[in-house]
């Protein structure tokens, strides 16, 4: 009997949907990576004054490309819309300091962990106590950047202080400068540079606070949008070279009095 033209057709387009699969679409080439970066967090990431962004993540980045045979470019973001920016594929990694939490990997994933430090108070110089328990500070104004780990810690363990946010990690500190506030939460290396180069003697770092896993995560990571495994195994591997070779070592010394691997 002759094969009914309906099975005929039908065979020949399972054949043809059979032949395309055994022909999956190339991979993407990552021959130019976009980095996404809040560039108001010296000394990791900040502008100078010719308009380039530079710091310790700018270095790593351009290690990792290095590593990569691709080309690095750099876009400053406000750091609410940093998430959103890399969804929408206006660049293709958040490389600015961001730490791994549980709700962020809802939205993103993330590369392994490349630095762990401390969150700090900063308060005024010239305070007499460094009594930094809720109870403390209890009504007292307390500046931090919003969207952070360090915005969710005083959300939950400071409910009776007066939590101010802001859109930036530099603005907080130079009301704290002012006299604006009364303390501020952030990363120990940016307050220490803060406290450095810009806050004329003002303020000094009070007192280290121990990450909580739930609220502070493992560490820092690179992040991209989910479907993006191939180009996070990419670095993964960049991060583990960097680090085996002495790369690392040498990039954090430029940068860091301490090793900030967290390890």
């Amino acid at each position: 009997m002759g094969i009914p033209k309906l099975l005929l057709a039908v065979g020949l387009a399972c054949g043809l949907a059979a032949g395309t699969g055994a022909h999956p679409a190339a991979a993407k080439e990552w021959k130019t990576i976009r980095f996404g970066m809040d560039a108001s967090y010296a000394p990791f990431e900040s502008v100078n004054q010719k308009g380039e962004i530079v710091g310790f993540e700018v270095d790593y980045a351009r290690a990792i490309c290095a590593k990569l045979e691709a080309a690095c470019t750099f876009q400053n973001q406000d750091w609410d819309g940093i998430i959103p920016s890399l969804l929408s594929s206006k660049f293709d990694v958040i490389f600015s300091s961001m730490n791994i939490t549980d709700a962020r990997k809802a939205r993103v994933i993330f590369s392994d962990v490349y630095y762990a430090t401390s969150p700090v108070f900063v308060g005024q110089a010239s305070g007499k106590s460094k009594d930094i328990s809720p109870a403390a500070l209890k009504g007292k104004s307390i500046g931090t950047q919003s969207s952070t780990i360090h915005a969710n810690f005083l959300e939950k363990f400071y409910p009776d202080s007066d939590i101010k946010l802001y859109p930036t990690q530099d603005e907080p500190n130079l009301d704290l400068a002012s006299g604006r506030l009364d303390y501020v939460v952030g990363d120990v290396l940016v307050e220490e540079d803060f406290v450095k180069t810009k806050g004329n003697g003002c303020c000094t770092v009070l007192s280290e606070i121990k990450r909580v896993p739930a609220i502070h995560g493992p560490g820092v990571g690179a992040a991209f949008r989910p479907g993006d495994t191939d180009l996070q195994a990419m670095f993964n591997k960049a991060i583990a070279e960097l680090d085996a070779d002495g790369t690392y070592a040498t990039l954090q010394k430029k940068y860091f009095t301490i090793d900030i691997r967290g390890k």
